[in-house]
């Protein structure tokens, strides 16, 4: 049986052993294949005597699969014939008729660039990076808002910068805001409704009950509370603007949705024919997620509903889109509108030389209204995680269902391509989290720890060659994740496609002796930065803050973990000092006093200095772009999340120290300014 197993997995794509971070080679044990295999069901089994889809690059021909004189012909997806040379054949979806093998094939045939794309030249260029909720203006409704990125891209127009670099704007749950990570999203198709500035929205001039709500003196009294906390209390936010979301869709439906040949009702139209099934669906799913809740706090989502409710397709969720219109239009609307700010943000900033610099996280809930909308895609029975390495000793265990290869394969990978072309949609940079996925992903079976995980393949070739096509067509560059245990090979692969690389400025270290590399060590096509939304700022860096909070709330495994972290910082100090004063980043004296300090085990005195020197060595790497995070402008100390925890800190929370008016104006900011003015440009 064992044999047996074994085939089955390697068809499966279940490698049968990896080497994690420390070089340990794992054997995967058969519990786990079994339980994998059957994640998959039936369509695990991936071989077939033709494959369902063909994927080709640009000048290749179909000699791989079809005999030279086998007869064929290819629908282009505009309907047309192709007739030419296949290895000139138009980049799009298309379909193959062919003969081979005895008998008929239909095959998708999606022809592919060979690279993504890069615009701009040669130029470098840097980004302002930032969360968009943690922006803090005198403005918003104690939440960051596309009102406020309009503002951002203003400053980061002003500073020089080519780009804003933002965390995932995907839809989370409206019904329990308080599901707050933007890397746990119910849809990586749709924007978060909470994002909408509302005292933007055009139809608010015509809900008299809407405006004398947001006039009340208890209104405002709630709106200023909402905006002075420095933490973000995410259902005070989405109440307030709940309330009056609701207010200007009655006012919407009345002035422009019952009024024949109103233009912004065909606007509103437009847009829900545009986004098609998949917003229906989506808007549906919002509406009974707020039904069921309303009745049972508990319910979470689709698996807490009654199983009637459990199928999009079900006549019960059909009888209850068709009682509810009011429920669902409203939920497409708040949609809407979310889309056209975004799109007006996007506008403008370009006008002003800079682009949305957007981020898809690696997948979604399995309680959200993706899957819920479209379960074939997606394994429910395994999770997306990571093997141990030197960050996560036990490994991590994400509850991400992951991406079905067989469903994608089957379905000419438009699942993939449709997450890609949302997420690409008004920006000029999409980073890729954990880009890796792309080849290989680590699986965990349901209910098991990460330790039993197994890496499953995917069609990386044609994955990637999917991910060409929507940046050409989009005209977006694309940044993938590459931070952990990355498969040999994979970097160069992803470099030779065109995707730049991500680099840390933390992590990017001598095994041997702890020493930071160079900027002449850093490649080119890479997105390089100090840390990531999962690390410590640099001032909590230097501070060894986030191990003092590991150490607090238990993340270590014993006193003496906790002691060895203290003293691997403590030496990470210097030989960052030692980096910056080698690459000219720090002269000698701005050297002598972070060494001093270093010495009294680092302190807030000389981050002005540290922060200047760490900007020049970012900018002095031959990086394509320079991320530059606004937590490091604003000294911020504590991270944003910290991985492995829940209640013990206020991930996703916690709010920029200054607002953007007042980070305009300070010394740093001005610092960063002239620092990278002299060192990207044309």
């Amino acid at each position: 049986m064992s044999d047996e197993l074994d085939r089955m997995a390697e068809r499966a794509g279940i490698e049968p052993s990896f080497t994690d971070y420390f070089g340990n080679e794992r054997r995967v044990g058969d519990d786990t294949k079994r339980a994998l295999l059957e994640a998959m069901g039936a369509g695990g089994d991936r071989a077939e005597l033709f494959p369902r889809t063909i994927v080709l690059a640009q000048g290749d021909s179909l000699e791989s699969v079809l005999a030279p004189d086998a007869p064929r012909r290819i629908e282009l997806e505009d309907g047309s014939t192709f007739s030419g040379d296949e290895r000139a054949l138009p980049l799009g979806y298309h379909r193959l008729y062919a003969r081979a093998g005895g008998r008929n094939v239909t095959p998708s045939l999606v022809a592919v660039p060979r690279r993504c794309y890069l615009g701009g030249g040669a130029r470098a260029a840097w980004a302002l990076a930032t969360q968009l909720y943690a922006l803090r203006s005198q403005r918003n409704w104690g939440v960051g808002d596309f009102g406020d990125l309009a503002r951002l891209t203003q400053v980061a127009a002003g500073a020089g910068a080519e780009a804003v670099a933002l965390n995932p704007l995907h839809e989370l749950f409206p019904s329990n805001p308080y599901a707050c990570s933007p890397y746990s999203p119910s849809s990586r198709l749709f924007l978060n409704g909470l994002y909408v500035d509302v005292e933007r929205v055009p139809e608010l001039a015509e809900s008299p009950e809407a405006r004398a709500l947001i006039g009340g003196a208890e209104f405002r009294a709630r709106l200023a509370a909402l905006r002075d906390g420095d933490l973000i209390d995410y259902g005070g936010c989405a109440g307030a603007k709940r309330g009056v979301l609701e207010l200007v869709f009655v006012a919407f439906r009345k002035a422009h949705l019952e009024r024949p040949g109103d233009a912004r009702a065909a606007a509103f139209r437009r847009f829900c024919r545009q986004r098609g099934r998949s917003l229906e669906r989506l808007a549906r799913y919002e509406a009974l997620a707020e039904h069921f809740r309303a009745r049972d706090e508990h319910a979470y989502g689709w698996l807490q509903w009654p199983t009637e409710f459990r199928s999009p397709e079900s006549g019960a969720v059909e009888r209850f889109a068709r009682e509810r219109r009011g429920r669902v239009d409203f939920y497409a609307y708040v949609q809407w509108l979310a889309d056209d700010q975004l799109a007006q943000v996007a506008a403008s900033a370009r006008d002003r030389g800079v682009g949305l610099y957007r981020d898809l996280a690696v997948g979604v809930e399995l309680n959200g209204a993706d899957a819920w909308s479209d379960p074939e895609t997606l394994v429910a029975g395994a999770s997306l995680g990571a093997p141990p390495d030197h960050l996560n000793a036990h490994g991590q265990n994400w509850g991400l269902p992951p991406l079905s290869p067989v469903a994608l394969e089957r379905r000419a990978f438009e699942p993939y391509a449709a997450l890609l072309r949302a997420n690409m949609r008004y920006a000029t940079i999409l980073r890729i989290d954990h880009v890796m996925a792309l080849r290989r992903g680590f699986w965990i079976p349901r209910g098991a720890e990460p330790i039993d995980g197994a890496y499953v393949r995917y069609p990386f070739e044609a994955m990637l060659g999917v991910l060409a096509l929507e940046s050409v067509r989009s005209r977006c560059t694309v940044v993938g994740e590459d931070l952990g245990t990355v498969p040999e090979g994979f970097r160069e692969r992803i470099a030779s496609a065109g995707a730049l690389s991500s680099r840390l400025v933390y992590f990017e270290r001598s095994l041997s002796d702890g020493a930071f590399n160079a900027p002449s060590h850093y490649p080119a096509l890479a997105a390089a930065s100090v840390g990531t939304h999962d690390l410590p700022p640099l001032a909590g860096w230097w501070l060894a803050d986030d191990i003092t909070l590991r150490a607090r709330i238990g993340l270590f495994p014993t006193d003496q973990a906790a002691g060895d972290a203290y003293r691997e910082r403590h030496h990470a100090r210097f030989m960052l000092v030692l980096a910056l004063e080698s690459a000219g980043a720090a002269g000698p004296e701005a050297a002598a006093r972070l060494r001093a300090d270093a010495e009294r085990g680092g302190t807030r005195e000389p981050f002005d200095e540290l922060f200047a020197a760490v900007t020049r060595f970012l900018a002095a790497t031959p990086c394509r772009l320079d991320v530059v995070a606004l937590d490091d402008v604003m000294g911020a100390v504590d991270a944003v999340n910290v991985p492995g925890t829940t209640d013990q800190h206020p991930n996703w929370r916690r709010k920029h120290p200054q607002t953007l008016d007042e980070l305009a104006g300070s010394r740093r900011f001005a610092d960063l300014r002239s620092i990278l003015a002299a060192h990207k440009g044309p």
